[in-house]
């Protein structure tokens, strides 16, 4: 049911049945909690203005995509182990590839890519990366972007470029009602560490946007009609909720 990658440092598995990575340890050290390791994820909380625009109806094929796992194959090259997957996404009309390579230190380098049917037609997506969640007691963030509020990429000239370090409390912006909130934009590098000093540090070829909240998607989107709930009424998740995207649509 399990493909493992392992070595004196590292535990690596890709869980078959489900198509997504399930465990994560480095020296011990299980940066995953209860299995929900690195998935993709086109889906945020609706704002006030995606309900304005209904983009919560005409963009809800992204929301559970219906990936289905066609492929699956590994090899090891130079000293790494490289895991490819390959998915079917009918409800969009696409498929998607993801790369895993592996090495005995414990990094991983995660390549995604989604190839489109151009003889079909889908809705855009409010945004395009990865989701994973840790364990709640990776508190704190370490990032080289734009802040130290959150920021969007249509309004993101109000935050300056530096390192920051703060907290994942401090991430969430209680809006009047539930929404996505917290991304930052023009990131370089992003660390989510424990009070030790320990956890993960994501970096990509150029820069992108990213969020840690102690909040699910699930738990800040209110559905298909606005409910007028409260931000406050929200209970934080026992967990530390991390999305890495290429890029996310704009707030309007």
């Amino acid at each position: 049911n399990d493909l493992k990658v392992t070595s004196s440092k590292v535990n690596f598995v890709f869980d078959k049945k489900a198509g997504v990575v399930a465990s994560y340890k480095v020296g011990g050290t299980e940066y995953f909690n209860e299995g929900f390791g690195i998935q993709p994820n086109f889906w945020r909380a609706p704002t006030d203005n995606d309900y304005g625009a209904k983009l919560q109806h005409k963009y809800a094929a992204w929301k559970n995509p219906d990936l289905r796992l066609t492929s699956l194959k590994h090899e090891t090259k130079e000293g790494q182990v490289i895991v490819s997957a390959e998915y079917d996404m009918r409800s969009v009309s696409a498929k998607l590839y993801l790369t895993y390579t592996i090495n005995n230190r414990g990094a991983v380098k995660v390549n995604q890519k989604m190839v489109a049917d151009k003889g079909k037609k889908a809705s855009d997506m409010f945004r395009f990366g990865m989701q994973l969640v840790m364990p709640k007691d990776f508190e704190y963030v370490s990032y080289y972007g734009r802040g130290p509020v959150e920021n969007y990429s249509n309004r993101n000239h109000s935050t300056d470029l530096g390192i920051y370090h703060q907290t994942v409390d401090e991430q969430f912006y209680p809006y009047i009602r539930p929404q996505e909130t917290g991304t930052k934009t023009d990131i370089r590098w992003w660390k989510v560490l424990d009070v030790k000093g320990t956890g993960l540090q994501f970096v990509a070829d150029a820069p992108f946007s990213a969020s840690s909240l102690h909040y699910t998607i699930e738990s800040l989107d209110e559905g298909p009609v606005k409910k007028q709930g409260h931000s406050q009424e929200v209970e934080k998740a026992d967990l530390t909720n991390v999305l890495i995207d290429k890029a996310q649509m704009g707030l309007a």
